[in-house]
């Protein structure tokens, strides 16, 4: 079975960079034993549509903080703008699709985020979009 996912390439880009660049951030600590990064993209379990896991063995998150790194402004680094993982919520959310975070074992962090599969490749608010768009303009104006 052949799945079509189109997507704004970019927003998804940006996304998954912010979560490897921030799992190897995470384990850039004085961290003495092995790092491990690995990204795995599973296609049609969740709900027909893509997983994308990002895995690190950085030091990992809180449980109890684990809905609040998503927060604007949250965060347990001492640098950068504190609002890539807000963002990347956002964005995931907008392309109908949920991102979330839950602790790697024995050590780290693993983000995660789900895209659903549509007939066409396109969610439905990007089809009624691309209707207005293509719709010849009304009004005094409209020939001119």
């Amino acid at each position: 079975m052949t799945y079509n996912f189109r997507r704004d390439r970019v927003q998804l880009q940006q996304v998954t960079a912010n979560l490897i660049l921030n799992a190897i951030e995470a384990m850039s600590s004085d961290q003495k034993e092995a790092r491990e990064l690995s990204i795995r993209i599973e296609q049609g379990r969740a709900h027909g549509g893509l997983l994308i896991e990002v895995r690190d063995s950085g030091p990992g998150i809180d449980p109890g903080n684990l809905e609040q790194v998503f927060e604007p402004f949250y965060t347990t680094k001492a640098s950068g703008i504190r609002m890539g993982l807000s963002i990347c919520r956002s964005i995931i959310g907008a392309h109908g699709g949920r991102l979330w975070a839950d602790a790697n074992e024995p050590r780290g962090a693993v983000f995660q985020f789900t895209l659903p599969r549509t007939e066409n490749g396109f969610p439905e608010y990007l089809r009624a979009e691309a209707k207005v768009r293509r719709s010849p303009p009304k009004g005094p104006h409209a020939g001119a």
